[in-house]
């Protein structure tokens, strides 16, 4: 299980938003979440190793944070992390 979806208590959830810039969701759903400090650095920038991936393509190519978001699109939040081996 993601670290994300621990601390969220959720697997998924649905969002409306007023402002639909992709900077705006994910900053918002950090906060009601409580992982602002494991996707975004402090200033709003997506962390080098997390990925937010919308309609499962990376956000990167997809416009990053300032791509404008449409009803249905989906994201996804990666947080990756390493076993021992």
């Amino acid at each position: 299980m993601s670290i994300a979806r621990q601390r969220a208590g959720k697997g998924r959830i649905e969002v409306v938003a007023s402002v639909p810039k992709l900077r705006v969701v994910l900053g918002d759903i950090a906060e009601k979440f409580g992982i602002s400090d494991i996707i975004l650095t402090e200033t709003g920038e997506i962390k080098a190793w997390a990925r937010v991936l919308v309609n499962g393509r990376s956000q990167e190519f997809v416009g990053g944070l300032d791509l404008e978001l449409h009803e249905g699109d989906t994201l996804a939040l990666v947080y990756p992390y390493a076993d021992n081996f």
